[in-house]
């Protein structure tokens, strides 16, 4: 099976619901991205990255042998710099607790190489997929955590998690046979006692290391957990737009958007991964181009590395920069931050935003709206291994009946595919005017990982959820 093919099986899987010195083919913009992230963040920080080079730009799972292991420091005139003297089976690489090394897996030989950040020459360290490293509380001791692949790597099923000293790799740990998991994402928090994944996909949430347990938060993709020990995590919506964040006391959770970033611009985003700092995340985008299943299979020469911070309450993005400028799509990024691991969530932060949630119910609003735009309802097979679906139409406000709506034009989700079969009350005319109970979509957290579908920018308009029939009995 070519890479292209697979990619199309495996993202249908995911998404539907990414050491000498070579010459490149690509452009860093050198000056302009090494000045603009010390201006906008007065960090030193390193990011490595796997970079295609195949033709179409669009192996988004690393699953083929034309990925090129990317490096960028944020002091190093250098700019985008090539680690790997050729293009390989190259996938996922993490940067070492001091930033000194990159440890990535080879999708060909189902290992697990180390090799210098500055560069210089691989070493094998086990057999098996890198999912995250971590460094022991006060000690010196680095566990790089591994797991074994089930079936063929287009399963994209994993287990048999074990972790490894990475000075000492004979020195082995079992840590995770509870369940599956899948490999896009599963990170530690500080402790080491808990880690966010999918277990396994689309079931994103927090596994107890310890107990061997784990708590579902949503349906979705590529989970993360904040490094500190807040035990705040996401996980990543359907429409790979928002990061739907959960601390340990608040199930209902928070939505933080990340497709209105300079660059993205409404289109979708992948590859989101927390740093070692907790006030920074890397993430690819935009996905402008629709590909076999999506657009996340289209990739594309425009998809680059971006880098938020939070601002400090987690509400939200203050801060963003692009950190690639080139002509080959990036992906799989892992961000590092001098200093990063010794900071941590103020948790007055989490105690407030848990009391607001408790503290605001539901509400729900009835209106006459008129229609403005409909989304064309997509095939029950298009939409598969999914069989529900949500699509989000444009409306203008005539009256509100009941409740509180300020706004002249509004967003609304209507289920349109429920168990493979398309819905007769989601097929609405452009023009024709409705009486809808409406609920807001985001504090829908069931709702979380569903297939939405939409166009474009939202111009920062809330979505809501058509909820005059009811909502599903298997989604509640």
């Amino acid at each position: 099976m070519n890479s292209n093919a697979l990619n199309v099986m495996l993202l249908t899987l995911l998404s539907v619901v990414g050491m000498a010195a070579a010459q490149a083919q690509t452009e860093p913009a050198v000056n302009s991205s090494s000045q603009s992230a010390t201006a906008i963040s007065a960090e030193h920080f390193r990011v490595v990255w796997v970079q295609d080079t195949s033709a179409e730009g669009r192996d988004v799972l690393a699953t083929g042998g034309k990925m090129r292991l990317m490096a960028f420091d944020s002091r190093d005139a250098a700019g985008e710099r090539i680690l790997s003297d050729s293009a390989g089976y190259f996938c996922k690489p993490l940067l070492s607790p001091d930033g000194n090394e990159v440890i990535y897996s080879d999708h060909r030989t189902r290992q697990v190489f180390v090799v210098p950040f500055g560069g210089g020459e691989p070493r094998l360290l086990a057999a098996g997929f890198a999912l995250d490293v971590w460094q022991e509380p006060d000690r010196e001791t680095v566990w790089v955590y591994v797991a074994e692949w089930i079936g063929k790597p287009e399963s994209f099923r994993l287990r048999s998690v074990r972790r490894i000293d990475l000075k000492f790799p004979t020195v082995v740990r079992p840590v995770w046979s509870a369940s599956q998991i899948s490999p896009d994402n599963f990170q530690l928090g500080g402790s080491g006692r808990y880690a966010a994944g999918e277990f396994p996909w689309p079931s994103g949430g927090i596994a107890n290391l310890e107990q061997g347990t784990w708590e579902k938060r949503a349906t979705g993709c590529w989970s993360s957990m904040a490094p500190d020990d807040s035990g705040v995590s996401w996980v990543f919506d359907g429409p790979h737009r928002n990061l739907q964040l959960f601390a340990p006391e608040n199930s209902r959770g928070w939505t933080v958007s990340v497709s209105n970033a300079p660059g993205i611009d409404g289109h979708e985003a992948f590859h989101p991964r927390w740093s070692n700092d907790v006030r920074y995340f890397a993430m690819t985008g935009p996905y402008s181009e629709q590909g076999p299943v999506n657009a996340i299979s289209g990739g594309g020469s425009g998809v680059e590395i971006h880098i938020g911070r939070f601002r400090d309450d987690l509400q939200g993005v203050q801060e963003w920069l692009q950190v690639t400028h080139n002509k080959a799509p990036d992906f799989f990024p892992d961000l590092w931050v001098e200093g990063g691991a010794a900071r941590t969530i103020d948790p007055a932060v989490l105690q407030q935003k848990e009391q607001m949630v408790a503290a605001t119910p539901l509400q729900r609003v009835e209106v006459v709206v008129r229609c403005l735009e409909t989304i064309q309802i997509p095939s029950p097979q298009s939409i598969l291994p999914y069989r529900r679906a949500l699509v989000v139409n444009r409306y203008s406000v005539s009256e509100v009946i009941s409740g509180e709506l300020s706004d002249k034009q509004i967003l609304v989700a209507h289920w349109a595919i429920l168990e493979g079969r398309i819905q007769s009350v989601a097929r609405i005319r452009r023009g024709q005017r409705l009486q809808l109970q409406l609920e807001s979509y985001s504090e829908h957290r069931e709702l979380a990982g569903e297939r939405l579908i939409m166009e474009g920018d939202r111009d920062g308009r809330k979505i809501y959820l058509d909820v005059t029939n009811g909502i599903p009995d298997d989604v509640q």
